[in-house]
């Protein structure tokens, strides 16, 4: 009965954790709305989770945000990373672009290189991007010019500027490639399809270079695979997500995150030791709660709890891999910087490395492990002071 109730007890000492993840990141961050006015100017990074943000001011450093509606309409020296529904980009940009969306626009210079993943992504005519555009989508757009190379897994692709590069396109079934009058390719295009009437070209339109085709769905095989277009798109919609998730963590916890990053360096092998066990125990304890019927309550508290601190992890992975990194290379000097950097980094070299063929999946599980049972050891310690 002792040992029952200790159970009990540390079942809802979870629950009580985990909880403020999902409800002050809900109600105090999301619901909130940002604005930079048009005569502001951040120095610095921009890091924000809200609602509805609007960004009119120059920004003299990164934009990173997650929302609802995301509209950018100044000046942003560095790179934009966002999340959204829609994302409008209207000011240059001195860096790259990485979006993910249901609706996106960029309308203005982007130096560097578009990475977008949306329902419909629409590079407009006043917009110019200096490097690549790498786009999964049901539809794309291209009417403004773009210097280097096309990169796209679509439904449908119109472009209607000048290409610098070559144009590389995998095509829906249904969809189709459309090159209006004002279309130019410097380049090659290579795209797949079915049929060759997916491909629709204009009069006026022109391709310097030759045009290829692939017969047939994408076919992916050997190290494409791993590291091929689509399987890409999947790694950066992955990669926002948890930026997303780490965001939220790093900025309502931080001292709970770094305690368990500590555990993590200080007892690797325990932790992995101890995540195999409750890994393994937890199914196993929810499935006799479960069919006692009076219990099937608490199995249900149980496994979301399991589930969720299962992919948060993922996030004590990936700072943990980042600040080694960091600390690594700033030598005496440990880094001391923003939480978000390493983060970033670190989820980086995570999808890198759980990306890996025939290792991969093992890197995962272990790395998993890993913080599974740091985090169990952090929250055991949390009990322990405050009961």
């Amino acid at each position: 009965m002792k040992k029952q109730k200790k159970f009990i007890i540390l079942i809802l000492t979870l629950l009580a954790i985990s909880l403020p993840f999902l409800v002050l990141a809900a109600e105090n961050q999301f619901n909130q709305s940002t604005y930079v006015g048009a005569d502001e100017i951040i120095d610095g990074n921009f890091i924000k989770i809200g609602n509805f943000i609007d960004l009119q001011g120059a920004i003299n450093g990164d934009v990173i945000v997650a929302g609802n509606s995301i509209n950018i309409t100044g000046p942003v020296a560095g790179d934009i990373i966002a999340a959204g529904n829609v994302i409008k980009i209207k000011g240059p940009v001195g860096g790259s672009v990485r979006v993910a969306g249901s609706l996106i626009e960029i309308s203005n210079e982007v130096e560097r290189n578009v990475w977008g993943i949306a329902n419909t992504l629409t590079i407009n005519q006043e917009a110019r991007i200096g490097w690549d555009v790498f786009a999964g989508a049901a539809n794309v757009e291209v009417k403004g010019k773009v210097l280097g190379n096309i990169n796209v897994s679509a439904g449908n692709l119109l472009i209607e500027n000048e290409i610098g590069k070559n144009v590389i396109a995998a095509i829906d079934k249904d969809g189709q490639i459309i090159l209006n009058p004002q279309a130019k390719i410097n380049g090659n295009l290579t795209y797949q399809a079915v049929n060759n009437q997916q491909l629709v070209i204009r009069e006026g339109a022109q391709i310097i270079g030759e045009t290829k085709k692939k017969e047939g769905a994408p076919v992916v095989s050997g190290w494409q695979r791993y590291f091929g277009v689509n399987n890409l798109f999947a790694k950066v919609i992955s990669f926002f997500g948890l930026l997303v998730v780490g965001l939220v963590l790093v900025t309502i916890m931080p001292k709970i995150v770094l305690e368990v990053r500590q555990e993590m360096m200080k007892k690797p092998a325990p932790a992995i030791g101890w995540g195999l066990v409750y890994l393994l125990i937890t199914p196993i304890i929810c499935f006799f709660l479960a069919i006692t019927i009076i219990g099937l309550p608490l199995a249900i508290i149980l496994i979301s709890i399991y589930a969720l601190a299962l992919y948060l992890t993922k996030v004590f992975v990936a700072l943990t891999l980042g600040l080694a990194l960091l600390n690594k290379l700033s030598g005496a000097n440990k880094f001391k910087g923003s939480l978000i950097w390493p983060l970033a980094l670190g989820l980086l070299i995570f999808l890198i490395l759980i990306s890996l063929p025939i290792f991969g999946w093992l890197i995962k599980i272990i790395l998993m492990l890993w913080a599974f049972g740091a985090l169990i050891s952090v929250k055991k310690e949390f009990w322990r002071q405050y009961r």
